[in-house]
């Protein structure tokens, strides 16, 4: 098609379904190989240990499809499935710990483990994805010599200074905190040109192309909504519902309000208490992972939506919306994944070199250090598909004279491991089936643990020309597949510089709108699921196994047309060529993403209840749970906590308790 030609579809960049144009089976990914654009990576400059560094060899660097990649997840369902695979071959490796995921929580384990156990304790870590973090992802390009990095999922601590004493304590261990002297945030940049956040209206939704600076329909003015394309009565209810403090509630008591919101969506409190247009509703984003059909309007409120700033209500606790907790919470230039390799640094000092941990931003990691022959072991692309006690079940055993077998699959190839205590660090939903001889009670617990669908697409542009002639660095795309796109704030952290001139190079993000939760953005989840979005109030757990088909199912292609178009329409009329100007794409698709808890709008009845999260962790023999699932909210803090527990937990058995099977 001639049009896809015009936005470059035919350009030699990563696009299938496939880990560097390599296809990968049921087992583990292929050996990747560099792709075009960033084999020019491959200097002396940014060598490792082992030689130039490439997408060959360094999966940050890896694009297209990634996140839960091609590779990293048909195992799991190929188990819960109920399909089998080739007997395991018993490698004679055993372990005071084999952790079952690298993520956060897993990393943090095993340092938690270590810590107690000696520098000499033997510990395997397995993990399904080829990068370790889990959903604490870095992605990182290189174009001319300039190194960028983006955040590809979880991406600050949130507001540490409330963290537990253990959790906080390990990223004090690790060296991390505020106030290094080279970082520093560069806003004069964007600022001298005039640049501002903006919105585009795009034809296909409103009739007519059109951009307009300095507003967004969750942030409007008078003057603004003037411009835009929306009726009267839409402009009307945007501006009463973002600026107006109406009490939509007058009459009843702070407790009244309080429970009327408990008990009614986001969705319905905009329809039927403060009456806005339908038109509006899809405007205001959902609130975090969840559309504004999938929490209640209390859960709104505390998100800090528009609609709730006349009700006279107070929150009982403090938002993460609002001001002062993000001035709390901490980010690091490549997210999370920053804290998840200071661990591996801690655990494997060959694997990243020397320096704190601003100094070793731009530092790279050498992969080829994480399996070798050493205390602690990291096995990448090694999904567990078995984890059993071995000689306990029906009878007393002592923790001491016991272990476990753990199999997993490499390369297509089944191997087993011997631990004398596991750490189950994956998610909960897949337990069950490593496990089935758990208790009914608590494998049916551990499915409850329904993850929100998320997503982040980075985009290497060759400039930011475009954006500086138009006066933007933020562009609202609402209707639209992507909510967002963005150039990142201008951050200078240890030896990492940004880009500071329009000629030079930058990651430029596109995300659903005002986070990354698929479910929040309408027209994202219409188009993965065919057309055939979920009907408003479907509960929130079915809603995220929609997207989340419609995520696996969903081509690279449709994501990279999306990229293309959207930026070629946006930035139309300054020179830019998407063919030409885009030249890598990374989308890290997260069907499994975020931790969501409970859901009161679905779950009514839940006061008085145990919690599901507390039958999902208890310890079985030799194997304890550790994740974000085990705490119920999707927080570093949370996993680093439950990792603390997990280990606690073995520690106690090895001090003389017992355990019935």
């Amino acid at each position: 098609m001639t049009i896809d030609k015009d936005l470059g579809m035919g350009r030699l960049i990563q696009r299938r379904d496939f880990i560097q144009g390599v296809a990968v089976g049921v087992g583990g990914a292929a050996a990747a190989s560099a792709s075009p654009v960033m084999a020019k990576a491959g200097s002396s400059a940014f060598a490792n240990s082992d030689g130039p560094v490439s997408a060959a060899n360094y999966p940050p660097m890896r694009t297209g499809m990634r996140g839960q990649h091609p590779g990293a997840f048909e195992g799991a369902h190929a188990l819960r499935d109920g399909q089998g695979f080739p007997g395991a071959v018993d490698t004679g490796e055993r372990y005071d710990l084999v952790v079952v995921g690298g993520g956060l929580s897993g990393l943090a384990a095993a340092y938690f483990f270590r810590k107690r156990a000696g520098p000499n304790a033997k510990i395997l870590i397995l993990d399904n994805h080829d990068d370790f973090g889990g959903h604490a992802k870095r992605n990182e390009f290189v174009y001319n010599g300039k190194q960028l990095l983006a955040n590809g999922g979880s991406s600050y601590l949130v507001s540490p200074s409330r963290w537990t004493y253990e959790s906080i304590s390990l990223i004090r261990e690790l060296g991390i905190g505020r106030g290094h002297p080279s970082d520093r945030v560069d806003g004069n940049i964007y600022r001298s040109l005039g640049m501002q956040s903006s919105t585009f209206f795009r034809k296909q939704v409103y009739g007519k192309d059109k951009l307009l600076l300095g507003g967004t329909p969750t942030s409007p003015t008078p003057e603004w909504l003037a411009q835009t394309p929306f009726s009267q009565r839409v402009r009307d209810d945007l501006l009463r519902i973002t600026t107006a403090k109406i009490d939509y509630m007058s009459g009843m008591s702070a407790a009244e309000k309080t429970a009327k919101l408990q008990a009614m969506s986001y969705r319905d409190y905009l329809l039927n208490v403060a009456k806005v247009h339908p038109d509006v509703v899809p405007l205001m984003q959902g609130m975090w992972c969840l559309g504004a059909d999938m929490g209640t309007a209390w859960f709104a409120f505390f998100r800090m939506r528009p609609g709730f700033q006349g009700l006279g209500l107070e929150l009982p606790l403090l938002s993460p919306e609002s001001e002062e907790h993000k001035a709390d919470d901490f980010v690091m230039p490549a997210g999370n994944s920053d804290v998840a390799r200071l661990i591996v640094r801690a655990l494997i000092p060959d694997a990243l070199a020397p320096g704190d941990f601003a100094a070793v931003e731009t530092k790279r990691v050498n992969y080829a250090a994480l399996d070798r022959e050493q205390p602690t072991r990291i096995r990448l692309s090694s999904i567990a598909i078995k984890v059993r006690h071995v000689g306990t079940a029906g009878r007393l055993f002592d923790p001491d004279n016991s272990e476990c077998e753990v199999t997993y699959m490499n390369g297509g190839k089944a191997s087993l491991v011997h631990g004398k205590n596991v750490i189950m660090a994956c998610m909960n939903n897949i337990v069950p089936y490593l496990i089935p001889e758990l208790p009914e009670e608590q494998k049916t617990a551990l499915h409850a643990a329904v993850r929100a669908v998320n997503q982040e697409t980075n985009v290497l542009f060759r400039n930011w020309e475009a954006f500086a002639r138009l006066k933007t660095n933020s562009i609202a795309f609402p209707g639209t597949f992507y909510g967002r796109m963005s150039l990142p704030s201008p951050r200078y952290f240890g030896d990492l510089v940004p880009s500071r001139v329009p000629s030079e190079p930058i990651v430029v993000s596109f995300g659903t709108g005002a986070n990354s939760g698929v479910c929040s953005n309408t027209t994202m989840l219409s188009e993965l699921t065919g057309g055939n979005p979920p009907e408003p109030g479907t509960p929130a757990d079915d809603q995220f196994r929609m997207a989340r088909a419609g995520l696996l199912q969903t081509p690279f292609e449709h994501f990279e047309r999306a990229v293309r178009s959207q930026a070629a329409a946006a930035l139309s009329g300054t020179g830019f060529d998407p063919a030409r100007d885009i030249l890598a794409i990374t989308v890290n698709r997260w069907a499994h993403g975020f931790t969501t808890g409970r859901n009161q709008l679905f779950e009514a009845d839940q006061v008085g209840k145990t919690s599901p999260t507390e039958i999902a962790r208890a310890p079985y023999g030799r194997i304890t749970i550790a994740n974000a699932d085990a705490g119920g909210v999707s927080t570093a803090g949370t996993a680093i906590d439950e990792a603390f527990r997990a280990v606690r937990e073995l520690e106690q058995r090895q001090l003389g308790f017992y355990e019935q099977i």
